[in-house]
């Protein structure tokens, strides 16, 4: 009986090793590709939060210039030249940080960038010819006089939408260019 024993030993043996292999390279391929699912979707999320912060910092900036009217007309009279300084260099620094945004996002998304340089060009043109009023008018210099004047952005709303609705679809779920299709289908325009 031991020779019975030793000679079917390595026949099992071989037998129940090959029934451990094929199950542990389906969990070995399925393990490895929930890792890199899980890796794809943590650089998609990391991504999307980088690329959301962007687009929030963009248009906060032409929110920014849209302030300038109301800085230029509130100047303080007392030093008119420390004033212009002032406000010129922040105006400056802030159509380049525009600028800078433009660039950055054609290259991030080209369509969202292309909303966003229509958007800017627009609220330069039109804020621009409010700023330059500003300058042709003498400071504000009562308190009462202070309250803002009727400056009218409506015009810009369009591009505000376009920009907006860019920037929502390319952080969504859905393929950006998907999402347009499916809303000119539904008559929502691009």
């Amino acid at each position: 009986m031991p020779s019975l024993w030793l000679a079917a030993s390595p026949a099992a043996e071989a037998s129940t090793s090959s029934a451990w292999v094929a199950p542990t390279i389906v969990l070995a391929i399925l393990a490895l590709a929930v890792s890199l699912a899980t890796f794809f979707l943590a650089g998609r999320r990391a991504r999307l939060d980088r690329q959301r912060q962007v687009f929030a910092d963009a248009f906060e900036a032409v929110m920014e210039y849209r302030e300038y009217p109301f800085i230029v007309r509130r100047r303080s009279p007392e030093e008119p030249a420390k004033e212009r300084q002032r406000i010129s260099g922040d105006l400056s620094r802030l159509q380049a940080k525009l600028n800078a945004f433009k660039a950055r996002l054609l290259i991030e998304d080209p369509y969202v960038g292309q909303r966003y340089a229509a958007l800017v060009t627009k609220t330069k043109h039109v804020a621009g010819a409010m700023i330059k009023a500003g300058w042709d008018n003498e400071p504000v210099a009562e308190d009462a006089a202070t309250h803002a004047p009727a400056y009218d952005f409506s015009e810009l709303q369009p591009l505000d939408e376009a920009y907006l609705r860019a920037v929502a679809d390319h952080l969504g779920w859905l393929h950006a260019p998907a999402r347009r299709k499916v809303r000119g289908w539904r008559g929502q325009g691009p």
